[in-house]
């Protein structure tokens, strides 16, 4: 299965990106020797910033995937009529 790069939104790709970077750099800085803590706190910190930028409403216009730019599943095949 190869991946159609044109229907790729980058904009919220790079977006995610970025949380992650912050999300990761903040929990590194912060748990400096423990990595499994680093690494729960980063998964957290991701979460916490994912739901701010996406559910506060804080008037900033950041990229959106919405259901029209979702990829679709073909069609389900269907039975030929009984005869």
């Amino acid at each position: 299965m190869s991946i159609d790069w044109a229907s790729v939104h980058w904009g919220y790709v790079a977006l995610l990106s970025a949380f992650t970077f912050i999300a990761a750099l903040i929990a590194n800085v912060v748990t400096f020797r423990h990595r499994l803590a680093g690494a729960i706190l980063s998964a957290l910190l991701f979460a916490v910033i994912f739901v701010f930028a996406t559910y506060y409403p804080h008037g900033i216009s950041l990229p959106t995937l919405n259901s029209s730019d979702a990829p679709r599943a073909p069609p389900a095949p269907t039975s030929p009529p009984p005869q």
